[in-house]
């Protein structure tokens, strides 16, 4: 299993015992002008202690269907996996940088980031659980981050050949495009099925808010092949850092 699908079932187990693109997937929003002023091109790069206000905390998740969902915080090398965590990498040099989406060595590298574990314990969406990392990023980097995801998702529907966080192989039998929110200045959305005997299926949302991307992935631990990162929690974290973006 690849080292973010590890990631995502150990944040799922740390809730649960607190009691909680065109062809792409992509979703290119046109905002009007003075909001994409405001909150897109306008806006400056985050700083870490601005990503954690921006951060979702559980208050935020009040009605629109998310009763029993919980929100964590997680550190970065909880998030990495551990110091000795290895970068995600796959063989072929177009889908890197869906391996890198899964780890740590993302290219660009991102200014600040920081994380937040969710899931429901109960409710319609009761095994619904993943991770949400908040980053800003330098001039450029962020569109660029979008703009190869998407190349890599059309490139790579088959699968590709990667190593996990421990350096073993973890290699990807499919990549499908998703219907992406819409949310921020452009989001995609895509799902990845892990070569794994477990056959985990993982679900991506990714949305930029001018130079911050909001990456959200998530499993379905009643349902392993209906992953699902849930529209409104995106939605909901999206707003937060829009608003971030404006102060």
């Amino acid at each position: 299993m690849t080292s973010g699908a590890r990631s995502v079932l150990t944040a799922a187990a740390v809730l649960a015992a607190l009691g909680l693109v065109t062809g792409c997937g992509g979703s290119d929003r046109k905002p009007d002008e003075k909001v994409a002023q405001r909150d897109g091109a306008a806006a400056e790069p985050l700083s870490a202690s601005a990503l954690e206000r921006a951060a979702l905390v559980k208050a935020d998740l009040k009605g629109a269907g998310l009763k029993g969902y919980g929100i964590g915080k997680m550190t970065e090398r909880e998030f990495n996996g551990g110091e000795n965590a290895q970068p995600a990498k796959a063989l072929q040099p177009g889908c890197r940088p869906l391996a890198a989406l899964m780890g740590t060595g993302f290219d660009p590298a991102p200014r600040n980031s920081v994380y937040r574990s969710y899931a429901a314990a109960s409710g319609r969406d009761a095994g619904v659980s993943g991770i949400i990392r908040l980053s800003s990023y330098g001039p450029g980097d962020a569109e660029k981050t979008v703009e190869d995801l998407r190349k890599a998702i059309s490139a790579c529907g088959g699968g590709f050949a990667a190593t996990d966080g421990s350096g073993k192989r973890a290699d990807v039998t499919k990549v499908t495009p998703l219907g992406a929110p819409a949310a921020g200045d452009e989001a995609l959305a895509y799902s990845m099925v892990d070569g794994g005997k477990e056959k985990a299926v993982i679900a991506f949302t990714v949305v930029r808010t001018g130079p911050q991307l909001t990456v959200a992935f998530g499993v379905n631990l009643t349902n392993p092949t209906q992953p699902a990162v849930p529209k409104t929690v995106v939605e909901r974290q999206v707003r937060k850092v829009e608003a971030a973006n404006r102060s």
